[in-house]
């Protein structure tokens, strides 16, 4: 944001009412296109791209991300009696590992909402193509959630690099569901394919930590899940167990929605396993 104030006195006057409507109006960049901006800031399309490359973005679309990240009011409740297992160096850390997994469920086991996570596997079970993007450590649970999936024949693919989930996300529309898996839930590049199923009005589904952030904002269910670590830790451990335990119990309602046909569809994948059993 200082950047953009820094580079205004080389905007012309159609630009800077440009900048100064979105200053005002934060809230309305993540559903406004160009040339809805340029409506509302009383000038044109042109005007709004040559802002966006004067203050040093290749495009609009880079500016959009930007200018949100830098907006977002992400307030994560920090943990003060957690201590990294590994980088505290403590000889009890096996054992402190555990404890703290025990207790990252049972914090999320309390922000678990039935109503919620039934709005999501109805979401996932109408969908007519459904994606799941993360990155890094949450690609992982991306992939477990695909591998449930497709055992009930629900075809589905995770998605963990950035180029691909753009691609994929181009794509899509109000048929389809995303589900985003970012326990942050302010990963630039997840941020960005968000945006994107946004604009094509692709149902959004955010798995991520409690707090506020712009995935949740951007998504039109949230399941939100507890994470004891900080921004700096040796790894993603107890925000995983908990994301794989919300995994689970938003597999179980997907299966829940047709129960009589997703039992069928698991005893034939058993079938088929135990005939190509080696």
């Amino acid at each position: 944001m200082l950047n953009m104030l820094k580079y205004k006195e080389d905007l012309s006057m159609a630009e800077r009412a440009v900048l100064d409507y979105l200053i005002e109006n934060k809230s309305v960049l993540k559903d406004f296109s160009v040339e809805k901006i340029a409506e509302a800031a009383y000038t044109s399309p042109a005007s709004v791209v040559r802002m966006c490359k004067k203050l040093g973005y290749k495009g609009f679309k880079d500016f959009k991300i930007d200018f949100i990240l830098a907006n977002a009011k992400v307030e994560v409740p920090e943990n003060k009696e957690y201590f990294d297992v590994v980088l505290t160096k403590d000889s009890h850390c096996g054992q402190s590992a555990i404890e703290n997994n025990i207790k990252v469920l049972e914090d999320t086991l309390k922000l678990y909402d039935e109503e919620t996570v039934t709005k999501a596997a109805e979401l996932i079970m109408g969908a007519r193509k459904i994606l799941i993007f993360g990155k890094g450590s949450s690609f992982l649970v991306c992939k477990d959630l695909e591998m449930k999936l497709r055992r009930i024949n629900k075809f589905c693919i995770a998605q963990g690099e950035s180029h691909d989930q753009l691609v994929d996300a181009t794509f899509i529309s109000q048929k389809d569901v995303i589900i985003f898996v970012s326990n942050s839930g302010k990963t630039k590049e997840i941020i960005s394919a968000a945006l994107l199923a946004k604009e094509n009005k692709a149902n959004i589904i955010s798995i991520t930590k409690i707090g506020s952030s712009m995935l949740a904002d951007l998504s039109d269910v949230v399941l939100y899940t507890s994470s004891l670590e900080g921004e700096f830790r040796s790894a993603a451990m107890t925000s995983r167990i908990s994301q794989m335990c919300m995994i689970d119990a938003l597999f179980a309602r997907c299966a829940y929605v047709d129960i009589d046909r997703s039992v069928r569809t698991l005893e034939m994948t058993y079938k088929t396993f135990k005939k190509f059993k080696r």
